[in-house]
Parts: structure tokens; C-alpha cells; sequence
């Protein structure tokens, strides 16, 4: 760790505004702990970036914080990748940069413990656990699936070397950042993917990501999401992002068309396989089988749109005209 040290918070936010409330003042009771562990050298800022047009969000910030430490700027083009670029200009001059998102909550400790796995690691990304918490009791076909399972990262030690992470819990050193000239690609702003791919450039580049343990956030998911429904349709979108992704790291075409088609008989393997597990939970009337053999269906169906270059918008906004017609 340098003797003196700048950090930048930053999160994307977008008509959340009880959840950001929460989120931020969790956020000022950890800086203010920080300096014990980390040193007194070391300087933190909190950036806000509102992808709402309207600006929903200032009150929240203003209400709670009036802290020079804590910076609030609207973005108003769509997209989280527009976000996120605009956390990475805001941080321009940071030494790190730690991003999550504004439905999480750090457990205690969160900050220091990824500053210091960033330390003792020289790492240039570090990554941490999403537990997810349910509004109201976890769906037995979404627990049946396993699918939040995976996101904790159970049984994965700190310091476990990794290749792409998502940017709900990443810690980014800008210097390489910088170094490497990295964004948030546009073209995935409506998809996902977007974090995937950029930190896949990351380390493809030679830069050394890790997972740290200790530093964990909690996710709402809340009524709405916690369903049958938006979790298939989820891992159909993910599948499919993921291939892009897989795609725009291969450095020639002909790698490219290698890369598409292993995913394809990946993809086939999965919906045979799939269909195959389900049929056999509904006869048997196993929940997880059926879940899990859905699942695969799902994330198999979406590679297939990936290699199709299908793009799967969850996250495309309605235009006012669609709303008021809800």
C-alpha cells in the first residue's frame, strides 16, 4: 500500500432511493472506522453517479450526507455501462476504485478487509461474496435451483487467482486501469455482460485479480424477482451475455469461430441434459431435479442466442408511452 492512498466508493444508482439511503449510511460508518485499520494517510471518497435523468437520487444523498467526501453527479445517458464510465472518470484520480451497487449492503469490516487483500496480494482487482437476501421467504423452485449458491463463492479461499468477476463487489488498483486504458463497453449497457468483459480484458492483459472472503456484501432480492420466471429468464440473459463476452476476448476471427463452436455443442449438451433432468423431476416429483433441469434448459437456450449474436436487453427501459399503458 502506498503511504498515501486515495479511495473512491463508487456505485450506480437508479430510482432506488430508500435502498441508496441505507446503502450510504453504512457506507460513512466504514469510512469513518478505516483509517484505524488502514492508516491515517489514506483519504476516501464516496461517488453517487444517478443514471436517472430527473435526478432522483439527490435527495436521498443530500438529506443524509453533507460530507465534502461524498460526491453526487447525474448521468443521463441509459445504460449501466454509461454509468460506470462515468464512475471511472469521476475516480480519475484515484489510486482505487470500489464499486458495488446500490441494492447491497457491506458486511462489517467490507472496506478494509479489500484494501488490505489488495495489498498483500498486489492484486489490480479483488473481488468478494454476494449473499443474496430475500424479501420475504426464498421461493422453493429459485432455492430448489441453486442458483444464488453461486454467487457466494463458498468454499473459494482469499487470495484464489480469478479470470472475470462481476462489479457488484470489485475492487479496481486505477493505475492499472489507467495503464490499460479499460471501459465499460456500450454495446453490452442494456445486456450485462459489460463487467465480465471488462474485467476479462483485465486479466488478459496480464493483470492479476483475486477473490477476498472477508469482503461480503448482502443483495435484496426482492418479491419480484424471486420467482420461477425472472430467475429463467435471467440465466437465459447471462448465457447469452456470456457468450458475447467469450467472443470479444478471442483475438482473431478464426478463434472467434472456434470459440462459437465449442459453445454450441456446450449449449446443445445442456439442453439435452436439461430436458432430461426435468422430465425426470416432474415424474418423480423432485423439485430440485426439475429446477435444476430447467435451469440448464434456460442457460442452454441462451448460449444458443449468443452464438446467434442475439442480443437480450433485461435491463432496456420502457419508454413513458409503455409505462402508463401497464
Amino acid at each position: 500500500m502506498r503511504a498515501t492512498q486515495s479511495v473512491v466508493v463508487g456505485m450506480a444508482t437508479y430510482r432506488r432511493p430508500e435502498l441508496l439511503l441505507e446503502l450510504l449510511q453504512r457506507l460513512m460508518e466504514q469510512i469513518a472506522a478505516a483509517p484505524a485499520a488502514v492508516g491515517p494517510t489514506t483519504t476516501f471518497q464516496v461517488v453517487v453517479v444517478d443514471n436517472d435523468p430527473d435526478g432522483s437520487a439527490r435527495s436521498v444523498v443530500e438529506s443524509i450526507v453533507h460530507d465534502s467526501r461524498v460526491r453526487y453527479v447525474i448521468e443521463a445517458r441509459p445504460g449501466i455501462s454509461h454509468a460506470r464510465n462515468r464512475i471511472l472518470d469521476e475516480a480519475e484520480d484515484s489510486d482505487v476504485l470500489i464499486l458495488l451497487d446500490d441494492d447491497e449492503l457491506p458486511h462489517e469490516g467490507w472496506l478494509t478487509s479489500h484494501l488490505e487483500t489488495h495489498r498483500r496480494y498486489r492484486a489490480d482487482a479483488v473481488s468478494g461474496p454476494v449473499h443474496a437476501i430475500f424479501e420475504g421467504d426464498e421461493d422453493p423452485w429459485v432455492r430448489a435451483s441453486g442458483y444464488y449458491l453461486g454467487q457466494r463463492g463458498t468454499g473459494r479461499a482469499t487470495g484464489t487467482a480469478m479470470q472475470r468477476a462481476a462489479t457488484n463487489n470489485l475492487l479496481l488498483d486505477m493505475d492499472r486501469v489507467r495503464e490499460l486504458g479499460l471501459r465499460f463497453d456500450l454495446r453490452f449497457g442494456m445486456t450485462g455482460g459489460e463487467d465480465s468483459l471488462f474485467t476479462g480484458q483485465l486479466t488478459r492483459a496480464g493483470g492479476k485479480m483475486v477473490w477476498c472472503a472477508e469482503a461480503v456484501v448482502d443483495d435484496l432480492v426482492p418479491a419480484a424477482r424471486n420467482t420461477r420466471r425472472f430467475n429463467l429468464s435471467r440465466q437465459f440473459a447471462q448465457a447469452s451475455s456470456h457468450v458475447r463476452v467469450d467472443r470479444e476476448l478471442e483475438g482473431s476471427a478464426l478463434a472467434r469461430v472456434g470459440c462459437m463452436a465449442r459453445w454450441l455443442l456446450v449449449g446443445s449438451g445442456q439442453v439435452v441434459k436439461g430436458i432430461g433432468l426435468a422430465i425426470a423431476g416432474w415424474i418423480m416429483r423432485d423439485l430440485g431435479r426439475r429446477a435444476q433441469g430447467e435451469s440448464r434448459v434456460a442457460r442452454g437456450l441462451g448460449v444458443f442466442a449468443g452464438c446467434l449474436g442475439i442480443e437480450v436487453s433485461p435491463y432496456a427501459r420502457l419508454r413513458p408511452r409503455e409505462k402508463r399503458g401497464r
